[in-house]
């Protein structure tokens, strides 16, 4: 959530809440900590991920005790979880409140863990709504390709999967990968009811393992069938979109900032996709467009993932536009 916050607090905004703030009263000697309720005109947001606070800095508006507050002065918020705040815009964005939306939806998706595996290796991930958090590797350490060694004991490389598996505590699992690894793993976790019957436990094909088979499973269908609605699955389909029609040569995609303002202008638009990155980097110019796509009646989609299609995006530019007929001859 503070992630988010992060990307739709804009400058201007007034951001509202409780800080401790060192307080130096007439009659006391020391200063001392007081508890303060504040309102501060932002100026910056910063999102520390390693001691995940988000901190908004900014002026003081309002606050309470007035007779406490210095207006004018600058101050900083510091949240973290649990945390509560009221953010006022003059203008909330439709994709600032979508934004919302959608991140509001994946606290109810509970926790997908993604492990592809072959005999050899396994690798695991976490996928989140708005990204593929790796959770690192494993080897088998050439224990063997059965699920019981031949003694009969246990396969030592299952039973750390499944301990692996286990530190996520997953809702939902998916467990994939080439030849029949996968088959004999799941013999085995059956067996062994190594899960707890409430999580739902899935399994599919891919033909590579490590970080390149955990892309392969993004574009699976198992996956939108079990988590249709998580973001990193659409936008991931989404640019596969603009690169088949790239690669058609129809004539039907805008790239860049000059060409999608084009057939924006000429309300050729049927969805614009933009990065992030890009919006931050040139943000004027980009919110123009995709207000003007909504006012066309086009669709507009910001990608804010951190995954392989989102830098493929990227490289072309940090934006595109799918349009319902084409503006030019294909070359």
């Amino acid at each position: 959530d503070l992630w988010h916050l992060e990307r739709v607090i804009d400058a201007g905004d007034l951001v509202s809440g409780s800080t401790d703030r060192k307080i130096k009263r007439e009659d006391f000697q020391k200063s001392e900590r007081i508890k303060l309720f504040l309102t501060l005109e932002t100026q910056t947001v910063e999102f520390h991920r390693f001691s995940g606070k988000l901190r908004v800095n900014g002026t003081i508006t309002q606050g309470k005790p007035a007779e406490l507050i210095e207006l004018g002065s600058y101050h900083s918020l510091e949240l973290e979880e649990g945390t509560s705040i009221t953010i006022q815009k003059k203008d909330w964005k439709q994709y600032q409140i979508a934004r919302l939306k959608k991140a509001q939806q994946a606290t109810q998706d509970g926790v997908l863990v993604l492990c592809v595996l072959d005999d050899e290796f396994a690798s695991f991930a976490v996928l989140k709504h708005f990204s593929l958090e790796l959770k690192g590797n494993l080897s088998a350490r050439k224990q063997g390709k059965q699920y019981k060694g031949e003694d009969g004991r246990e396969n030592k490389y299952f039973q750390e999967m499944v301990e692996k598996t286990l530190e996520m505590k997953p809702d939902k699992i998916v467990f994939a990968g080439p030849g029949f690894t996968v088959e004999n793993f799941s013999a085995y976790i059956k067996e062994k009811q190594s899960f707890d019957p409430r999580v739902k436990i899935f399994y599919d094909k891919t033909n590579s393992v490590g970080k390149t088979g955990l892309q392969e499973l993004l574009k699976n269908d198992i996956l939108e069938k079990i988590v249709n609605e998580l973001q990193i699955i659409k936008e991931t389909k989404m640019i596969e979109g603009v690169l088949e029609r790239l690669g058609k040569s129809t004539g039907t995609v805008s790239i860049g900032i000059p060409a999608v303002k084009e057939a924006v202008e000429k309300g050729a638009v049927e969805l614009v996709v933009a990065s992030e990155k890009l919006l931050l980097e040139d943000k004027e110019k980009v919110e123009q467009l995709l207000l003007q796509t909504e006012k066309l009646g086009g669709e507009i989609h910001l990608v804010v993932s951190e995954h392989e299609a989102a830098r493929q995006l990227d490289s072309l530019g940090g934006i595109a536009a799918l349009l319902r007929y084409a503006l030019h001859p294909a070359q």
